[in-house]
């Protein structure tokens, strides 16, 4: 079984680097279910097709967050590798502890780094799927990181291939990690959560993690016994299985970008892969510094929510929606079945749901979103917060006002092209005291002339400079020129 997975990555065909990787994980899975292999076998086999297939992985993971064509059904590969490859180096652990002299040191260090390497990388990816990671994510992790700490190799760069060009050290894994989680990625975009990932890559390094609370604040801890991400210390958190670190190193690296970016996006921000503008860096760095301060940013909350328990019609996408509030028929049958959605809590501004459907693929930041609650007029909103758990998908969404309307766009320019629709919400009916006007991005330019036609009257309008870019639409405001009869 092991000399086939040797062969099988020894000649990788490039132009099929897909189907490969599949062949790999299959052939990794067996290795994993195969009790007759000893162990100095299993660790060099694993390692070398670990070592060979990683550039492939690499490029698979980089075209699916590119979102090139045809990537789309990656993702469930892109884990297993991550997963198969865990599952095995924990096995080569296990059998370890029985033959301590069986394997160099150094391989004990390579397959302990990358299986918790591996093991936190399930957990980054589940934030980009705003998925809460399973305790036993947290509980597999830590045992990769006990095993180096037991063996004096905890806090000791690694170069996890011969071509990457970082060492890590199974700390630093472990804190990246966790710093992650607790930058509190539900309500990011998908590039802000992968910024944030390699922003973090370069913060952590060096940051010791302490059987002891370190004395600068904020403090943060993992307990190493419980299945359980981390979280910031409160007293009576102590123990030999909790582990402490100070994030003030972090965040003063943090604030140095931050000054820097008053100028300029600094070299170390744009030798990420990231594809963030000087001004979203500079509001997701201020984002994370408040997530990651003592409070956490937990007190700031725009309004206070009041529980609020029924069942809602659900519309989800800009053109969908414009087309509900048009016809004035928001009807059960045009919507997510009513079952699927229920409204936790609701305030000024704001809104929470919980959506136990299964087409979670329409959920997104940015995303407008139409909701019909019993006794209450229809509310549009935009999804600011998604997070997936077992007993359903948590939504939260920022109300931009009542009792939408639809109305037609004609573009004077183009006489032959259909009317686009758009969504009007009244200055009265706003939730922030100025009409909210939403279109399709592909007509937003300023001091654009367009046709505004609804309920039976029309108006030369001249756009104005768009005030947020939602994930499907555009957020403008108008002059009206004049009526047009």
């Amino acid at each position: 079984m092991a000399q086939s997975a040797t062969l099988l990555v020894r000649d990788l065909p490039q132009a099929e680097y897909f189907g490969a990787l599949v062949e790999i994980i299959k052939a990794v899975a067996k290795i994993n279910t195969d009790t007759e292999i000893s162990l100095k076998e299993r660790v060099k086999t694993l390692v070398y097709v670990d070592d060979k297939a990683n550039n492939i992985h690499r490029q698979l993971c980089q075209d699916y967050l590119q979102s090139k064509g045809g990537s789309k059904g990656y993702l469930p590969t892109i884990l297993a590798y991550w997963h198969e490859l865990s599952s095995a180096y924990q096995i080569c652990l296990r059998l370890y502890k029985s033959h301590p002299n069986a394997v160099p040191d150094d391989e004990i260090r390579i397959i302990t780094t990358r299986g918790l390497h591996h093991q936190m990388r399930l957990i980054a990816w589940n934030s980009l799927r705003y998925l809460k990671p399973e305790g036993s994510a947290w509980q597999n992790g830590f045992r990769f990181y006990s095993q180096a700490e037991e063996s004096g190799f905890a806090r000791h760069p690694v170069k996890l291939y011969l071509n990457s060009p970082e060492e890590f050290s199974c700390e630093q894994l472990l804190i990246q990690a966790g710093m992650l989680f607790l930058a509190q990625t539900d309500n990011m975009l998908h590039r802000e959560i992968v910024a944030v990932d390699q922003l973090l890559m370069m913060l952590s390094q060096g940051i010791p993690l302490d059987k002891q609370p370190p004395v600068e604040e904020p403090i943060f801890v993992y307990n190493l016994s419980m299945p359980e991400p981390p979280q910031a210390m409160l007293r009576g958190m102590a123990g030999k299985w909790h582990r402490y670190w100070s994030a003030y190193v972090i965040t003063s690296r943090l604030a140095d970008l931050m000054f820097d970016l008053d100028r300029r996006i600094p070299p170390a921000l744009a030798a990420m892969d990231g594809n963030l503008e000087r001004e979203e860096w500079a509001i997701l760095c201020e984002k994370l510094a408040i997530r990651w301060s003592t409070d956490g940013g937990k007190s700031l909350r725009k309004s206070e929510r009041s529980l609020h328990a029924s069942n809602a019609l659900v519309n989800i996408g800009f053109e969908r929606v414009a087309y509900q509030v048009k016809v004035q028929d928001v009807q059960e049958h045009d919507s997510e079945r009513a079952s699927d959605w229920r409204i936790n809590d609701i305030s000024a501004t704001g809104m929470g749901l919980t959506f136990i459907g299964k087409a979670v693929e329409q959920l997104a930041i940015g995303r407008v979103i139409l909701v019909k609650a019993e006794n209450h007029p229809l509310l549009l909103g935009v999804i600011r917060r998604i997070l997936r758990q077992s007993n359903g998908t948590k939504v939260g969404i920022e109300i931009l006002g009542q009792s939408p309307v639809g109305v037609s766009l004609l573009d004077p320019e183009r006489p032959e092209s259909p009317p686009s629709t758009a969504i009007y919400i009244t200055q009265p009916n706003s939730r922030k005291g100025q009409r909210c006007f939403l279109m399709p991005k592909a007509l937003t330019q300023p001091d654009k002339q367009l046709v505004l036609a609804a309920q039976g009257k029309s108006y030369q309008i001249r756009l104005k400079t768009p005030q947020h870019e939602y994930e499907d639409c555009s957020h403008s405001d108008f002059d009206t020129l004049s009526k047009v009869d």
